[in-house]
């Protein structure tokens, strides 16, 4: 009965099952995304640039020796790049309806009948008209002339000419342009 057991049995011992592979491990996930490093900083605004600087010269315009005019004061603005804007406080009273001429001259000083005030500076001419209502001088955007810089006015003299043919004629008041407030 032994005999029969082993083949019963089946007399060899069976070949061992190949081991079993452990199932192949998950794929990890994959690294989180980095964070995007933070948005640089705007740069800070540029500064602004400084207001226009705002330039002032006066004239106290005095008659010659026998106009029968009252003097004033004329004034010269002007903001930096722009043109010159001429003005008055007061008026020439006595001064008749007309054209005249304001004429910057390269002196610095009039003389009782503006003989001081020396040569017209070239472009320096401002031409205007005085009607019956005329009370005040107001001249706009002269280009011709500047209160700061190379051909300023400031330091020279201001004389108001009557007009003969469309040019300066007799001088009827003078004064020195003065820089200031």
């Amino acid at each position: 009965i032994s005999i029969l057991a082993i083949a019963a049995c089946g007399g060899k011992k069976p070949e061992p099952a190949p081991p079993k592979e452990p199932p192949p491990a998950p794929e990890p996930p994959p690294p989180p995304a980095p964070e995007p490093p933070p948005a640089p900083e705007p740069p800070p605004a540029p500064e602004p640039p400084p207001p226009p600087k705002s330039m002032l010269a006066k004239a106290q315009v005095m008659p010659v020796k026998g106009a029968r005019i009252k003097g004033t004061v004329v004034t010269f603005t002007q903001d930096e790049g722009q043109p010159v804007n001429i003005g008055s406080i007061g008026w020439f009273d006595g001064i008749k309806p007309g054209k005249y001429h304001l004429v910057v001259h390269d002196g610095a000083d009039c003389g009782p009948n503006a003989t001081k005030a020396g040569k017209p500076i070239a472009n320096a001419d401002i031409l205007f008209a005085v009607t019956k209502a005329t009370t005040s001088l107001q001249v706009d955007q002269v280009a011709s002339i500047q209160l700061e810089g190379e051909g300023a006015i400031v330091g020279h003299t201001l004389v108001l000419h009557d007009d003969k043919k469309g040019k300066p004629g007799k001088a009827l008041a003078c004064g020195a342009i003065a820089g200031g407030e």
